[in-house]
């Protein structure tokens, strides 16, 4: 497992200013997943599920639901029944 970092609104992987890979989010009574970006050479590698599944932790401790506004994290959300009752699914 990738080391993850955590800043507000966000969870990356890598350098802060130019990380490997990250996922960005808002958050008030929901997680609203905006965007998840992995660079191109470590993309296939599962990096970006492992972003997501991060987010998901953390919205089970937050006690929140997610919103995928994102279509890759909704894809990831969308695929398997682990994630059922975290997320506002399907869009």
């Amino acid at each position: 497992m990738a080391d993850i970092k955590q800043e507000k609104g966000r969870f990356y992987i890598g350098n802060s200013d130019q990380p490997d890979a990250e996922v960005t989010f808002t958050e008030s009574d929901d997680i609203v997943i905006e965007h998840t970006m992995v660079i191109e050479d470590k993309q296939g590698a599962g990096i970006g599920k492992q972003l997501i599944d991060r987010v998901v932790d953390y919205a089970r401790e937050q006690e929140k639901q997610i919103v995928p506004v994102c279509t890759f994290a909704h894809e990831i959300l969308s695929t398997d029944k682990k994630y059922d009752g975290v997320w506002e699914g399907p869009l």
